[in-house]
């Protein structure tokens, strides 16, 4: 680990957004900022709903109540991982999250996100905000894949029953 010499308190970022992925970001960013004694910083993106183009004057949800309830989300995330001991710095914003994440990188000494990979040859992709992080971010970006499902156990087929399900998958 390198030595802090400014004087500042180190920043490790965490993009959440309820995904399982970005739960298990938020897990690993806890423990990077409990080794690194850091601020945890938590960004979720919301966005808000638009509704002019349907009728200007008809009713909106106000953008304060869509915040708040994000605010509220972010929340209980947070509380169902063990942050004790930890500074925390919710934050709720409107930006897009690619954009959000990359800007406030620039006063971070880490960027975790998650990977929204659904697992196969498509868990090997990164989703478009961890690649636009891992391209734009100002500091060193971690890139979170969520444990794999269990896989349920096969049974034992056939030779006949296999050579139907082959079959049958090419039609």
């Amino acid at each position: 680990m390198m030595e802090n010499t400014t004087g500042r308190r180190p920043r490790v970022m965490v993009g959440v957004d309820g995904s399982a992925p970005a739960r298990a970001a938020l897990e690993f960013a806890v423990g990077e900022a409990r080794l690194r004694d850091a601020v945890l910083e938590a960004v979720m993106a919301v966005q808000l709903p638009d509704y002019a183009w349907i009728d200007p004057y008809g009713v909106r949800i106000p953008e304060e109540d869509t915040l708040q309830r994000a605010r509220e989300r972010l929340d209980r995330m947070l509380a169902s991982v063990d942050t004790e001991g930890l500074e925390l710095d919710p934050v709720v914003t409107a930006v897009p999250a690619p954009q959000a994440l990359v800007d406030r990188s620039a006063d971070c000494d880490l960027l975790v996100v998650g990977s929204r990979g659904r697992g196969g040859f498509r868990g090997l992709v990164l989703g478009s905000v961890s690649m636009q992080c891992m391209l734009h971010a100002h500091c060193p970006v971690t890139v979170v894949h969520a444990q794999p499902e269990p896989a349920e156990p096969r049974r034992h087929q056939s030779i006949a029953e296999a050579r139907a399900e082959t079959t049958a998958s090419f039609f």
